[in-house]
């Protein structure tokens, strides 16, 4: 704009009447260029203002499916979390069904000895 300001300054302007102005043809084309150049940048800033606004929605949309990828993978830990304690419990009942299957088995043993000792011993003074 500065460059077709001075342009205009510098050319000497022979007026008919007050509405008409007189350009040399080399400076006329000059004035066209710069203001065709501008209607091109304003058309490229336009196209570039609706590209950043597309560009915003799409990362919009990769911010909602990263949050939820984000959400499945905290889900899934907690699963995982779970599963592991069930495990660790389920171990501990295994753990005391052993021991109480250990502590019938020589209560078991006792009781088999003390009821062969009966047995015997009943036998013994029948026989006698």
């Amino acid at each position: 704009m500065k460059k077709i300001i001075f342009i205009l300054l510098l050319i000497p302007i022979t007026a008919i009447s007050q509405d008409t102005l007189h350009i040399p043809a080399p400076a006329a084309k000059a004035i066209v260029q710069q203001l065709v150049g501008c209607d091109s940048i304003k058309a490229i800033h336009e196209l570039t203002k609706e590209q950043l606004t597309f560009t915003e929605k799409k990362v919009e949309v990769q911010d909602s499916v990263i949050s939820g990828y984000q959400e499945k993978t905290k889900m899934y830990k907690d699963m995982l979390n779970n599963e592991q304690q069930k495990f660790k419990v389920q171990e501990l009942w295994v753990d005391d069904l052993r021991k109480d299957n250990k502590r019938l088995k020589a209560k078991l043993l006792y009781t088999k000895i003390s009821m062969s000792a009966i047995i015997g011993l009943i036998g013994y003074m029948l026989i006698k």
